[in-house]
């Protein structure tokens, strides 16, 4: 028999998929990177327009509020322009070439700022009170974050649509996650701020006030002893406690650095020990309201408070405890939640048996509740 040969069918279909499969492979050689950056900007447009949905909102939150307090002959119009141009307020950071001697010049920085923001609120809404202003200081930094984040994140769109930069559109696009998380908290933070409700971040001075509450039935005075920052003193369990805290319920967190300093040089030796209770930002996972105990100035910010905390204790060899309530950013500058307004009995327990434990009958012991007293009185 002879052997014929004979040609294998093709597949149409196979072959459908074959040249689709080469075409793919040829796009994606020349053109994946054009895809990729195409992509990355459609998504961060996406979320500018979020972002600007959430910047014009806060806006309109912070022109009603200043509206209400503002003098009647301005229009909304007006304190719109005014408002506006303040959004964009910068500080300038001292030069730091040389480090000896920075502390004095941030802290010098950081009051001409906080001087500057009073004297616009004043100016803008002449009719509010003091805790008011104050509140109305948390709302523009609070709107004046989320401004930023818009401006940033369009300027980098922006930038890599000109420069034709696929890595500058994919690390933005890689980390909107992050940051769009963070804006949501403070488009949150601002309603919050805007009812003068307290926030997470005000768990410090509560639970200081929620001690003096629990060991002491007497009125104690307060006395402010640095700007918008009060000292109460009080007995307990023959031990002089000093209550180191912001004034409330305004809007602030006042100066306890100063505030502390001012107490060791005052008693020197007598201070044995400092509680500090602060939020701080909590791991994924961990538990909203969960306690951290340890030790060091618990203190946020840009370090100023902290360093004179430290400086100061640390020629007196005075112990610093913290406690620290776990929150994550959103938890901390929006409306208190529940978890976190739970845990302040158990942060007083911890106290008492901290002084109990640590401390000598007889002996003076500062406790330091940091964190923004909106909505807190004394």
């Amino acid at each position: 028999m002879n052997n014929i040969y004979q040609s294998p069918t093709t597949d149409p279909i196979q072959l459908i998929i074959s040249l689709l499969w080469f075409l793919l492979i040829f796009i994606s050689m020349f053109y994946g990177q054009k895809l990729q950056a195409w992509k990355a900007s459609k998504e961060i447009q996406a979320a500018l327009e979020k972002l600007k949905k959430w910047n014009d909102e806060c806006k309109e939150i912070l022109i009603t509020n200043f509206k209400e307090f503002a003098d009647k002959k301005k229009t909304q119009k007006d304190l719109m322009f005014q408002l506006e141009d303040f959004l964009t307020f910068i500080t300038i950071s001292p030069v730091s070439l040389d480090p000896y001697g920075i502390i004095p010049k941030f802290d010098h920085i950081v009051d001409v700022r906080d001087n500057r923001f009073k004297e616009e609120v004043e100016l803008l809404a002449p009719n509010a009170d003091i805790v008011k202003r104050s509140n109305l200081e948390n709302l523009v930094e609070v709107t004046m974050a989320i401004d930023f984040i818009y401006r940033l994140i369009r300027h980098y769109l922006i930038l890599g649509k000109k420069s034709k930069s696929m890595i500058l559109l994919l690390q933005i696009s890689y980390q909107l996650g992050l940051i769009m998380t963070m804006a949501k908290a403070y488009y949150q933070a601002a309603k919050a701020f805007s009812e003068g409700s307290p926030i997470g971040d005000g768990l410090g001075p509560l639970v200081a006030a929620s001690f003096i509450r629990a060991v002491s039935n007497d009125d104690i005075s307060a006395n402010e002893v640095e700007r918008d920052t009060i000292v109460q003193e009080l007995e307990f369990e023959e031990r002089t406690i000093y209550i180191v805290r912001a004034k409330g319920p305004g809007g602030t967190v006042g100066k306890p650095g100063k505030a502390i300093k001012n107490l060791i040089e005052q008693y020197g030796d007598s201070i044995s020990r400092i509680i500090m209770i602060d939020a701080g930002l909590k791991l994924s996972g961990d538990k909203t309201g969960s306690m951290a105990v340890g030790v060091g100035a618990a203190i946020g910010g840009i370090g100023i408070e902290k360093h004179y905390i430290e400086e100061s204790t640390t020629g007196k060899t005075i112990p610093i405890d913290a406690l620290i309530c776990k929150q994550s950013l959103e938890d901390a500058i929006t409306t208190m939640k529940r978890p976190i307004t739970q845990s302040v009995p158990k942060f007083v327990e911890k106290i008492k048996m901290a002084i109990r434990k640590r401390t000598q009958k007889g002996s003076k012991i500062i406790i330091a509740g940091i964190g923004n007293t909106i909505g807190i009185g004394v």
